[in-house]
Parts: C-alpha cells; structure tokens; sequence
C-alpha cells in the first residue's frame, strides 16, 4: 500500500480562525481574504438591500399610489368655529337649606368646563336636537375606511359622491333640555345618534384663548353648513346643560324632600286607618267586664285542681295493679272489680264442661276395654284388631290426662286466681279511666291559659292604642317642618341659575376647506412605505437560512470556499449549440461538460479555480482520491464532480470517474455511456476492472466508471472489501479519482464513502441550500474523522454582489479575435498563472 506522505494541518493562525472547525487547513481561498466574523460590513446591508430592490419599490410605489388615490378620493373638510365666554362663578347668597356646590380655584373651574365640551351625552343631545338622527344617509362616502375606499373607486364611485353632496336637512327638535330627554327614539335611531354622536366629536376641537375667558368651539365636516349647525348647537346646549348641573344638586334635593312629605302623609293616613279599625276590631271591655273575666277564671282554675287530684289518684290505682299483677296477686288491689267476678263465673263453668268431657272419655275407654276382651277370647294379643283397640285406648288415656292437667293449672280453686285474659282486661279499664281523667285535665288547662291570654290582650290593647296616638302627632309636627322645608329650596332653585357662560359670536358658513393635506400625507405614506419595504428584506433576510455568500460558508460552516461557480444563466446557450460536439454523441450543450464544451466561458474558468484549490488543498502531495456530494439533490454536485474531473484530464493527470449514486444515477446520461454495465456488477462479483474504466472520446486521459444497474442494497455495496480493492486499485494506477455520491442528509452513502476517500467537497447552491442542514453533516463527517476540503458555492447570479466582486463579469470578454483563441484546454503554464494569483 502506498505510504501516505501529507502533512499534518497547520495550526490555527491569526488571519485564518473559521468558527466551529474541527480541522484546520493549511490553505485559505482566494476568494476570502477577510476574517469571518458576526459584523457586517456596509457592503453587505447594500447587498440586502439590492438584492430585494425590486419588493422594496413594488411596496413603496404601490402604497404610495394607494395613499394617494385614497387621499383625492376624500372629501374636502370644512371648520367652523362659535366663541363662547367662560367667566369664573360669581358668588351668590345662599340661604340656610340650600346646598352649596363648590368648583374649587378658577384653573379647575375652567379645566372642568373644558372638558365638559368634549362630553359624548352633550353631542347626542346635538344630534337630537338638529334632528339628525332621522337621516340614515347623513355621512355615506365621508367616514369610509380604506378597503371601503378602494371599493368605491373602482365599483360605484360616482354614486357615493353624489350622495356626499347632498346636504343634510336641519330641523330644531326642541330647545327645552327637559322636553329633548323625552323623545323615544327607535332602537334604529339610537344606534344612529351614537354614531353621529362619535364622528361629530372626533371632528371637535376645544380651545381657549391664552389670557382671556374666550373659548374656541371648532367643528370640522365636509358639509359646510353641518359645521356651522353643530358648533352653534354645542355651545347652546352646552350652557344649557351647565344650568342644569348648577341648579341639579338643589333639584335634587327637593324632590327627595318632595317624595319624604308625600310618603309621611301616606304614612300619617295609614295609621289613623289601623287606629280606626284596632278600636273597631278589638272592642275593648268596660270595667265590671273585667271583673267578670276575673270570675271566670277563678272557677276554671278550681275545675283545673279537681281533676288534676282525681287524675292522681286513678293514676296510683293504676299502677299499683301493674305491680300486682306482675306478682300475682291482682285480687289484693282490685278485688271488687267487675271484671274479677265475670271471671270467677267464667272459671267455674269451665270447671263444670271439662269434668263433662272427662267423664265421656272414661266411658269410652270402658267400651274399648270390652271390645279387646272380646277378641282376646278368640285372638292373641298380636292380632291387628287387638293392636287397633290397644292405640285407641292409649290415646283416650292421653286426652284424659291433658284435659285434668289443664283444670289443675289454668283454672283457679273455687275462683281464688284470675286468668291472664282476665288480668289484662282489668288493667285495660283502669287505663282507659286514668287517659280519660288526663284528657279533663288537659282541656281545663286549655281554657285556663286562654283565659289568661285574653286578659293579657285586653292590657296591650291599651298600650298599642296609646302608642298610635303618640305616633300620628309625631309624624303630624315633622310634616309641618318638612313643607316649610319645601317652600325654602323652591325658592333657592329660582334664584340660582348662573349667568356666567355665553357666546360671544355665532359661527358662520365656512367658504373655504381647511383639509385635507393631501401632499403631507402622501409624502409621509411613501417614507413608511419605504422603511417598511427595507424592514422587509432584512426580515427575509434574516428568515433565509440559505448560503448566499462565501462569507456565509466561513461564518456559519468554519469551511473555506474553494470556488465559486455562476449561475447557468450566465451560459451563452447560443455559442455552446454552435462550439462542435467534443463527446462523441451530439450532446454538445450539456452544461455539466461546459468546462469542455467552451472552456472561455466563465463557468469553465470557475471550474478551473476549483481545480487549482484542490491541487493546493494539501500540503506535499495532491489529493486522490475525491468525494463530491451535497446536503440537498439538485444543488449541482454531480456537475462540479463532472468538471472537476474534466478540469483535471486537462492539465494532463490521468483521472477517473465514478458514479456511486446508486440511487439515481446520472452520469451515463451526461457523457452518453452504455450503463448496463458498471460499479454495480463489480461489487457484486465481477472481478475485472479494466471492463468498468470506459473512456471518453473527447478527453482521452478521463475514465468513467458508471454506476450500472440499480441495486437493492445500495449502502451495504458502498461499504463492502469489493469497493475498498476497487479504490485501492484506481489509486495504483490514476492520479485523481472523483466519486460521485447521492445527496449527504438523505442517505448514508456519503458517509459511508468519507471513510474512504482523501477527503470530500461539499457542493452548496446559493441561495437554496440550508446552512442547517450542511452543519449537521459536516458534523456527522467530522465525527466518523473524513476530512472536508470545503465548498463548493454553486449559481452565483449577476445581481451577487461576488459576481463583479472576483471579475466573472469580464472573464468571458477577455477572449477576443485578436487575442488567444484558442479552444485547447489550460496549458500547464496557464495553471501556474492561476496558482500564482491565488497564492498572492
């Protein structure tokens, strides 16, 4: 294996420190001469600017054409101005009642008057009284917005002009403050008169003259004559509204003492009717009624203690039967009792019926008996019958005994003991007796405690009805007072209208328009229009996270810029059709061979640049073997890789190509090659390289290995042994080899090829490929240790401020007739040229 002999990167100098770089190199472009830094230069905020002129003017001319079509569409405004005079309040007399109200200093009375003009409900009542409301068409085509505006320019301006000329009809609704707050409006005309209200008060102005009592009321409207109307109205119903206000707090008053009289005169008839009817309902008794109440409830007191006494005593017996009977012994308490002789009758019938039965039993157990005699004459004892006659007799035995054992324990000796039924009967009347004797005594005590309440009644009665009395002549003194009052604040009210506002001079008709100033406004429109306008293109600037310059690749990647290759555009497609075809297949005007095709145009000699910063990206020996890949598809890598190529085959070193995008490759199609054979067929097997290298008629020291048929497994053929021989092989036997991989950030064919190669090109499109993107995989090539030899920034355009800046604009013309026209490629001394401009 050939012995690597590159030396190590030079360390970091001062001049050259690119950000976020794992590496340094021993070779700064030349097309980067400054520092990479966060500043910008002047030229750089142009170059913005420039860049996005064509937003810029686009927003500035179509505001400001805007702005002005709307300004001329307004209409013109008209001020009229009524002088009123505001002296300070003169002090007044006030009498004992009356309520004084207090305006503090002269400056706050003045202020305060001020600012009452300005007052919303006063310039409703304006609309109100001019009777404007009931116009619905008063301001159509005046207070129109913007799109409005628009609208009616283009849709329907003639119409609305016409009814802005029309002129308002004004009638005086009323000049009496207090008949105008009793006007109904309909839901319609409220809404109308809030609306007028507000436009007539956004056009006032309010103004007092310095070192006078003189105060401006200025209305402003495109109706002339409006604008006299509403400025005299507001200082009429603005004096107006200030009698009210001075005589409000004394009005007030009196209606509150007004409404307390009417209310104590109620009051004072309503309780002379309770007193009427407590004397009519009540009745109160006379003295010898009294007494006789006292009678009565002497006697039902005497009942209520004769029965509470028997309650006792039938208590007492009661409960002394319980614990007899529980000892059983009742006989001992209660022995006279009606209930203990039934009982004793009823024991000794009993006795007589169970004595009956006993001795019919007897009798048939004496027939059973002779029956068995008989059949034992004939029969033995184990004779069914005999058995029969033997269960009958036994069971008449057993009633028998039943029947006696009943009398000796359930019925007493001659009627000495009561049954248990018998006790609860006796028990029973004796609470029956006791709840009755407790129901007498309950009722008694009833009557007894209503007779007390009535006697009680009676005595409040009275009270209640001097209490009434008492109250009527109270309320009866506080009415005199109270009307006296009454008389005292109606008499205030009459002396207490100020006499310090009036007007002065009336405003007239204005003649002339004061407004608006349609030239300020437009100018004003074009300067914001355009600062937006440049606000814009920074903003969009600033949201762009697209390279667009070298700067961008030194200040965001760390990476310097090997070349910088222009814009197709720039590519004259009309000498490219007429240069003869090179390659063999009439593809003459491909542009990925434009460093063969017209080796004079700028674009070929961007590609030469490339190649002299590959050449020169090493110290002690060239690279070899080259990766050339992108973040993005489409952003020209399989171009650069083709001309990087080309270039090197023309300075005379023998170079290979090889298409190891596996995915969609390209390469074939470029130099018109057969791909049905190619990378693919070897990895896979085929171990004969010298079938993979087909050469390119317009070039014979380039080789192209294309990429063949496309594989299933495309990453796992690019990593293989297979691939590492094929690469060890070509760097044997050619001098350069560049490798041409799908795009970085979609698949990992480019990572996977880093490993092997000398180091990788990064291929970047101006203005489209993403700084994030690229600093992800030059981050995740940093971390598998490929060295980046750094970018390639492809489609400068014209309007680039680099494009003039590193001369593309005169490269092509310094081919002339008279000079060297000659259509060969780069002799070795012109690329010692090359070099020797880059080093300086």
């Amino acid at each position: 294996m050939e012995k690597d002999e590159r030396l190590l990167p030079l360390p970091e100098t001062k001049d050259l420190q690119p950000t976020n770089q794992d590496y340094s190199t021993n070779y700064a472009p030349f097309y980067d001469d400054d520092t990479f830094d966060e500043r910008r230069s002047i030229r750089e905020y142009f170059n913005v600017v420039y860049k996005r002129l064509p937003i810029i003017l686009a927003l500035t001319i179509i505001t400001t054409a805007v702005v002005a079509f709307y300004m001329y569409k307004q209409p013109s405004i008209f001020q009229a101005r009524t002088e009123m005079i505001i002296e300070p309040r003169k002090p007044k007399q006030q009498t004992k009642d009356a309520i004084n109200i207090n305006f503090g200093s002269d400056l706050n009375y003045n202020n305060t008057q001020l600012q009452l003009l300005q007052n919303p409900d006063l310039m409703r009542d304006v609309v109100v009284r001019l009777g404007l409301h009931r116009q619905p068409n008063l301001f159509d085509g005046q207070s129109k917005g913007f799109f409005s505006t628009l609208n009616s320019m283009f849709f329907g301006g003639k119409a609305d002009s016409e009814k802005t000329s029309s002129l308002p009809v004004l009638t005086e609704t009323s000049t009496d403050s207090n008949q105008s707050n009793q006007i109904i409006l309909t839901p319609e005309e409220k809404d109308r008169a809030e609306r007028y209200a507000f436009n007539f008060l956004s056009n006032l102005e309010i103004e007092k003259v310095k070192d006078t009592n003189l105060v401006n009321v200025s209305v402003k409207s495109p109706k002339p004559e409006l604008a006299a109307a509403v400025a005299n109205k507001v200082a009429d119903v603005f004096i107006e509204q200030d009698i009210k206000r001075e005589t409000e707090g004394a009005k007030k008053s009196l209606e509150e003492l007004s409404k307390s009289i009417d209310d104590l005169k109620n009051t004072i008839a309503n309780q002379e009717q309770e007193r009427i009817n407590y004397l009519r309902n009540t009745g109160m008794p006379l003295a010898k009624g009294q007494d006789f109440l006292a009678d009565r409830l002497q006697t039902i007191s005497g009942q209520l203690l004769t029965a509470e006494d028997d309650r006792r005593k039938l208590q007492g017996l009661y409960e002394a039967a319980v614990r007899a009977s529980q000892q059983g012994d009742i006989l001992a308490v209660v022995g006279d009792n009606k209930a203990i002789q039934d009982a004793r009758s009823q024991n000794l019938t009993r006795k007589s019926d169970l004595e009956k039965r006993v001795e019919g039993i007897d009798k048939q157990i004496q027939e059973a008996e002779t029956q068995r005699q008989e059949l034992l004459v004939k029969y033995t004892s184990e004779y069914p019958g005999v058995k029969i006659i033997d269960a009958k007799i036994e069971s008449l035995k057993d009633s028998r005994n039943r029947i006696q054992k009943e009398v000796s324990e359930k019925i007493t000796s001659e009627g000495t003991k009561l049954t248990k039924s018998a006790e609860r009967e006796v028990l029973a009347s004796l609470q029956a007796q006791l709840q009755a004797s407790q129901r007498r005594e309950g009722q008694l005590r009833s009557a007894y405690n209503n007779e007390i309440s009535s006697a009680n009644l009676q005595g409040q009665a009275e009270i209640r009805l001097t209490t009434l009395s008492r109250e009527i002549d109270t309320n009866r003194t506080l009415l005199d007072a109270y009307i006296q009052s009454q008389k005292q604040q109606e008499l205030a009210i009459t002396s207490s209208k100020p006499d310090n506002l009036k007007i002065s001079n009336y405003a007239q008709t204005p003649l002339a328009p004061i407004g608006p100033n349609r030239t300020r406004n437009i100018f004003v429109a074009f300067l914001i229009s355009l600062a937006a306008g440049i606000g814009l293109a920074f903003l969009l600037d600033y949201l762009d996270d697209s390279i667009k310059t070298s700067d961008d690749v030194g200040r965001y990647l760390g990476l310097p810029t090997l070349a910088l290759i222009p814009h197709q555009s720039l590519v004259d497609k009309r000498k490219l059709n007429l240069l003869p075809g090179k390659n063999g297949n009439g593809n003459s005007n491909s542009l990925a061979l434009i460093a063969l095709e017209d080796n004079r145009s700028a674009m070929a000699e961007a590609y030469r640049h490339l190649r002299t910063s590959l050449l020169f990206s090493s110290a002690g020996k060239p690279p070899q073997t080259i990766l050339v890949t992108s973040s993005q598809p489409a952003e020209g890598k399989t171009t650069t890789a083709i001309n990087s190529a080309i270039t090197l085959a023309q300075s005379g070193a023998d170079v290979v190509i090889i298409d190891c995008d596996l995915r969609r490759p390209r390469l074939h199609s470029h130099f018109g090659l057969d791909n049905t054979n190619g990378l693919t067929n070897y990895l896979s097997g085929e171990r004969n390289p010298d079938d993979l290298l087909k050469p390119f008629p317009g070039l014979p020291k380039l080789k192209v290995i294309t990429s063949g048929p496309i594989p299933p497994n495309p990453a796992e053929l690019l990593s293989s042994n297979e691939m590492k021989n094929l690469l060890q092989f070509l760097k044997g036997n050619y001098k350069h080899i560049i490798l041409d991989s799908p795009p970085a950030i979609s698949f990992t064919d480019a990572a996977i090829l880093s490993t092997l190669v000398d180091g990788v090109i990064l291929v970047a499109l101006a203005g489209r490929s993403s700084i994030h993107l690229m600093r992800r995989f030059k981050q995740r090539l940093s971390n598998i240790g490929a060295r980046i030899y750094g970018v390639v920034l492809n489609g400068i355009k014209p309007n680039s401020a680099e494009y003039g800046y590193y001369g593309y604009g005169n490269s092509y013309n310094y081919y002339t007739p008279d000079g060297n026209d000659d259509s060969t490629p780069l002799m070795e001394e012109e690329k010692v040229f090359s070099v020797h401009d880059t080093r300086n």
